[in-house]
């Protein structure tokens, strides 16, 4: 009797789960305000400006952009003037590299020095 029992039960619970697997989930959409998209892609921008300006301003950064003859004062004003496009391609470049190794370092100060020379704003070759 009492197996009975379970067997029905567990009939019932199992066909109120397929039919209620069935039935069509419920989702609420609306239209995103143009204002709300802007305040995200600035938001975005200002992080990555962040982010960048934080790693340029660390003690080897410096030292190895001096070493090699950038103006750190130079450097951040270019950083000021970079495009967001700009700005974003060397936030990703800076997060894809490994942490702590001298090859970041390296690696992030010739980005910064390439486009510091193709924008003129310092003469690494120079063409005697």
């Amino acid at each position: 009797m009492y197996r009975i029992f379970i067997k029905r039960f567990l009939a019932c619970v199992l066909s109120l789960s397929l039919l209620g697997a069935g039935l069509p989930s419920i989702s609420y959409g609306s239209m995103i305000g143009t204002q709300t998209l802007i305040e995200a892609e600035q938001s975005r921008d200002s992080l990555a400006r962040d982010r960048v300006e934080r790693f340029i301003s660390r003690d080897d950064v410096r030292e190895q952009m001096v070493a090699l003859g950038a103006d750190p004062r130079e450097v951040q004003e270019r950083l000021a003037a970079l495009t967001d496009e700009e700005l974003r391609l060397l936030d990703e470049n800076i997060e894809t590299l490994p942490a702590g190794g001298i090859l970041v370092v390296i690696g992030v100060v010739f980005v910064v020095l390439i486009i510091l020379e193709l924008t003129g704003v310092i003469d690494i070759f120079k063409t005697t």
